[in-house]
């Protein structure tokens, strides 16, 4: 059975402390982590500076990024509120994320920000109007670097109002039809319902990340029957080579790191 990359998302921990944590990164085998610069800095300001630093600091731990995540944390954009009189705002920031993709040499960009892309009054038409006009116009920047572009689904539960159901997703991804932009599965859409393994199966082509996590995003020290039941799936696809854990914690407990990456290597 083929061995997964494993990975976790540094919004896991309080960057002060990434010292500590790299430890069990690497005594646990995994390959390194989804990243989200504002989990590290305070703002944007010379941010490929800084991530040009971060990474040499990150290859001579030989801990290696597989996504970008929260990219669009601390910019305030709203995509359906802004479209008309920021979109070029909002396209120069991903060509400024595209470019920490090469920094990092990552492939991959995860959007599940529900404050970018809440709807409010918009019906569901109009907003899949404007959102598809925004992946239309990063396309050739995707497609220009190569760069996979991967949507998440967010549970309503978490204050989504707009891509809450998978099926809508998928629905997206498909009528796109880009080579670069596909999906980021969180297992988040299933903590409050019961995993289905036909939908996952039918649709793995259009999934390009697959990050796993637990109902709030809690530690993995007690994997739900959700996880435990789709991580044999993952573990048995021999497609499927990478795989990620994310944990959201304001404050940094080495224990459950510790307990939490321990089981999740063991799964994999």
């Amino acid at each position: 059975m083929n061995k997964k990359k494993l990975y976790i998302s540094n919004l896991g921990w309080q960057h002060k402390d990434f010292s500590k944590v790299e430890k069990l990164i690497s005594i646990n085998n995994f390959a390194g982590i989804d990243l989200a610069p504002m989990a590290i800095w305070k703002d944007w300001n010379k941010i490929e500076k800084k991530s040009v630093k971060f990474f040499n600091y990150l290859s001579s731990k030989k801990i290696s990024v597989n996504a970008l995540q929260g990219v669009f944390y601390k910019k305030n954009f709203n995509l359906f509120k802004d479209y008309k009189f920021k979109m070029v705002d909002i396209i120069n920031h991903m060509h400024l994320i595209i470019k920490l993709c090469k920094i990092f040499k990552c492939k991959k960009i995860i959007i599940g920000s529900s404050s970018f892309r809440k709807k409010n009054k918009l019906t569901f038409h109009e907003a899949d109007i404007i959102f598809m006009k925004f992946l239309k116009k990063i396309q050739p920047i995707l497609k220009k670097n190569k760069i996979y572009l991967c949507l998440e689904t967010i549970p309503y539960q978490y204050n989504e109002d707009y891509l809450f159901e998978f099926s809508h997703l998928i629905k997206l991804v498909k009528k796109i039809n880009c080579q670069w932009i596909k999906v980021n599965f969180d297992t988040s859409i299933y903590h409050f319902s019961r995993f289905n393994k036909k939908i996952f199966i039918n649709n793995l082509r259009y999934i390009q990340n697959i990050q796993i996590t637990e109902r709030n995003f809690n530690f993995y020290t007690k994997p739900s029957k959700n996880n435990i039941y789709f991580s044999n799936i993952v573990k048995k696809n021999k497609n499927i080579k990478n795989i990620s854990l994310e944990i959201i914690a304001k404050k940094t407990n080495i224990l459950k790191l510790n307990s939490s990456i321990k089981k999740f290597s063991s799964i994999f």
